[in-house]
């Protein structure tokens, strides 16, 4: 299990505190912690998923750094305004494989662009991680983070694309949950974070499988519907096959220790009515832009960063690519979001 601490200001108060002005849940949390907010705004991380299979939570901060995570539960109602601007998440400092410290960025000032400031870029421990196995420079706690066991994965997403990723053993479920996968193969053990990434280099050189999807692409392709759930198993399982083929032919050197593995990743239940909804052709956009106005909805489905929502009644689900909330300040309240007559998609 990974540990989360926050540096923050000495004012007394309850590091996690569960507790969002304008939004009340429907039973209290436990251990809510009753301090009050001192500044109205929150600002969001976006969501977060947990080791194991799990309700996922809206992750919020306020200025002193409290938690004010909000539990997406289905039938959960937010009510927001964005304000104008984009804000630093701050930045990692990594003591070892279980223990990381989040710093907020000090100052109020706005990004142009991202979820990082250039101050934090060069402070973030965690930024060597992905080119670990070609520079060898990383500190301490992330060398240690690197040297427990690793998978490397196949994943597909609804618009067809497939890649190939790799999580650390803790995270081996919820890496997958977090970027919204419709359907998932673990091709590879591997005993550290270098060897797993050699794996994952040489399957983007040979099969072409690409590393990296974008976050508008995973949303637009629920509304798309360029194939169907069948379709995708059918494209993973193959590109999955193919992969292990690839690696069952590399000598014990290149391995290093790693072995193909045949394992099928489990979707979160979370994601069922999205994917129902998805194969049967019945989503709709949602008819906002989440990174700017007002917003009101209830929470029916969440697939990684994408939300599947309802509006004042109406039985459609309406697709919301909540990734648009990460470094925005939200205020809390009672808003409602009006059902379109015909929308095209936003993201």
């Amino acid at each position: 299990m990974r540990h989360w601490s926050r540096a923050r200001s000495a004012s007394k108060g309850c590091a996690r505190q569960h507790v969002v002005p304008g939004f009340t849940p429907r039973p209290p949390w436990p251990g809510r912690c009753t301090t009050k907010v001192q500044d109205p705004w929150l600002l969001c991380r976006g969501i977060r998923w947990p080791a194991e299979p799990g309700t996922p939570t809206l992750v919020l901060d306020d200025a002193q750094g409290h938690g004010h995570d909000v539990p997406l539960d289905p039938g959960t109602e937010l009510g927001f305004t964005v304000l104008p601007g984009r804000w630093c998440l701050g930045h990692q400092l990594i003591k070892d494989r279980t223990h990381r410290t989040l710093v907020p960025y000090p100052s109020d000032e706005k990004l142009a662009a991202g979820t990082q400031c250039t101050r934090c870029q060069s402070l973030d421990e965690s930024r060597p991680m992905h080119d670990f196995h070609r520079s060898g420079r990383a500190g301490a706690g992330l060398r240690d983070y690197l040297g427990q066991p690793h998978w490397l994965y196949v994943a597909t997403f609804a618009h067809g694309t497939t890649k190939v990723g790799t999580a650390a053993g803790p995270s081996k479920w919820r890496r997958l949950a977090e970027q919204g996968a419709i359907t998932a193969r673990y091709i590879a053990w591997c005993p550290d974070g270098a060897a797993v990434r050699i794996l994952e280099d040489l399957a983007t050189a040979e099969l072409g499988l690409t590393q990296q999807v974008r976050a508008a692409s995973k949303a637009r392709g629920l509304l798309e519907n360029a194939v169907g759930i069948a379709e995708l198993e059918a494209l993973n399982a193959a590109a999955a096959a193919e992969a292990r083929t690839l690696l069952s032919g590399l000598d014990a050197g290149i391995l290093a220790g790693s072995y193909v593995v045949e394992e099928t990743w489990e979707a979160p239940e979370q994601g069922r009515e999205l994917l129902a909804g998805f194969d049967a052709h019945l989503l709709q956009p949602y008819p906002e832009y989440l990174s700017h106005g007002q917003h009101g909805f209830v929470v029916h489905s969440i697939s990684g960063q994408v939300l599947g929502v309802g509006l004042l009644g109406q039985p459609e689900t309406f697709v919301a690519n909540a990734a648009l909330l990460k470094g925005r300040k939200l205020l809390f309240g009672t808003y409602v979001t009006e059902p379109p007559a015909v929308q095209g998609a936003l993201f």
